[in-house]
C-alpha cells in the first residue's frame, strides 16, 4: 500500500469521515449561530470553510494522540488497530501531528491576532494531554478524572471558535455569559459521549479493561451519562436568540429516548441494549446541535 492509501485507511478506521464530517459541520454551525445572535459581525463562507478545516485537523490530531497514547495498552487488548498492527509507525503519527498543528494555526491565522492567541490555548492544553499531564502513572488508573481532564479541551476550542467568528480576544468570549455557556455545554457534550461508549453489558466486558459499568455498575454509569445531558442542557438556556419552546420540546424528546434506552440497558443487561445504549450515547452530540440549530433558525 502506498503511504497516501495507509493514512486514508487509518483515517476510515479511526476517525470515520461520513460520521465526524456530520458532527464537525453541525458543531460549527451551531458555534456560528450563537455567536451571530450576540454579535452583528457574521463570518464570510471562505472563513466558515478555513474554520471547519482548523477543527477537523484539530480533533483528528486528537485522535493520532490517542493512537500513540494506547499504544502499549492496544498492543495487548486492540492489535488489530492500525499502529498496533504496524499499518503506520509512531514517525507517521508524529508526523501527523505536527502537520496538524500547523494546519490548525493557518487555519485560524486569517482572522488575525486574536484568533491565533485562541486556539494557541487549546493546542498547548492537547500537547499536555498527549504527555497525558506528565503524571501517566497517577491519572491513568482514575478514568473518570481522566476523561473529564481530556473532553474539557473541547471547551477551550469553543472559545477559540467564537475568537475567530467575533475576532475577540480570548478573555472577551469567556467573559460572555452567553459564550461561556455555550462552551460548557459542550464539555458536557462529549463527557456524555466518552461516558456511553464505554458501557457494556457484563456478557461484553473485558478482564483488564475499566470502563463505566465495570466502575460503577450499569446504573452508575447511566446516572454519569444522564447527568451530563441534563448539565448541558440546563446550561443551554443561558443562551439568547434561542427559541426556547422548541428547545425545550426537542431536549425533552432525546431525553426520554436516552431513558427508555438506558432503563432497557440496565434491566436487561444484555448484548443488544447496551449496544443501543452506546449508539444512542453517540449520535446524542448531533440530535443536540440539530436541536439547537433550529432553535436559532424557527421565529
Amino acid at each position: 500500500m502506498s503511504k497516501v492509501s495507509k493514512w486514508w485507511t487509518f483515517t476510515k478506521e479511526r476517525f470515520d469521515p461520513p460520521t465526524h464530517s456530520v458532527m464537525l459541520v453541525l458543531f460549527l454551525f451551531a458555534h456560528i449561530l450563537v455567536i451571530n445572535a450576540t454579535t452583528s459581525i457574521f463570518a464570510t463562507s471562505k472563513d466558515d470553510l478555513f474554520l471547519l478545516i482548523g477543527i477537523t485537523a484539530f480533533y483528528f490530531k486528537l485522535r493520532l494522540y490517542d493512537e500513540v497514547k494506547d499504544y502499549e495498552l492496544d498492543v495487548v487488548i486492540n492489535p488489530h488497530r492500525p499502529l498496533p498492527r504496524g499499518l503506520l509507525t509512531h514517525q507517521d503519527m508524529y508526523s501527523g501531528m505536527f502537520v496538524c498543528i500547523i494546519v490548525e494555526l493557518l487555519c485560524f491565522s486569517i482572522q488575525g491576532l486574536n484568533s491565533i492567541v485562541s486556539v494557541i490555548i487549546p493546542i498547548c492544553y492537547s500537547l499536555l494531554m498527549y504527555k497525558e499531564f506528565f503524571i501517566k502513572e497517577k491519572i491513568r488508573p482514575y478514568l473518570t478524572t481522566y476523561a473529564l481532564s481530556h473532553t474539557i479541551v473541547t471547551t477551550l476550542l469553543s472559545f477559540a471558535i467564537f475568537s475567530f467568528l467575533s475576532q475577540k480576544s480570548f478573555l472577551q468570549v469567556v467573559t460572555d455569559k452567553t459564550l461561556f455557556s455555550f462552551a460548557l455545554a459542550n464539555w458536557m457534550l462529549f463527557n456524555l459521549f466518552e461516558f456511553g461508549r464505554k458501557t457494556f453489558a457484563t456478557e461484553e466486558e473485558r478482564e483488564g479493561v475499566d470502563t463505566y459499568s465495570s466502575l460503577f455498575g450499569r446504573t452508575g454509569a447511566v446516572a454519569l451519562v444522564f447527568s451530563q445531558a441534563l448539565i448541558a442542557h440546563y446550561l443551554c438556556f443561558n443562551l439568547v436568540g434561542a427559541n426556547t419552546g422548541f428547545m425545550i420540546s426537542g431536549f425533552a424528546a432525546i431525553l426520554l429516548i436516552l431513558g427508555a434506552l438506558s432503563l432497557w440497558y440496565i434491566v436487561k443487561n444484555n448484548q443488544t441494549s447496551a449496544k443501543y445504549f452506546r449508539l444512542f450515547s453517540s449520535i446524542y452530540i448531533i440530535l443536540f446541535y440539530l436541536i439547537l440549530i433550529f432553535a436559532h433558525i424557527i421565529p
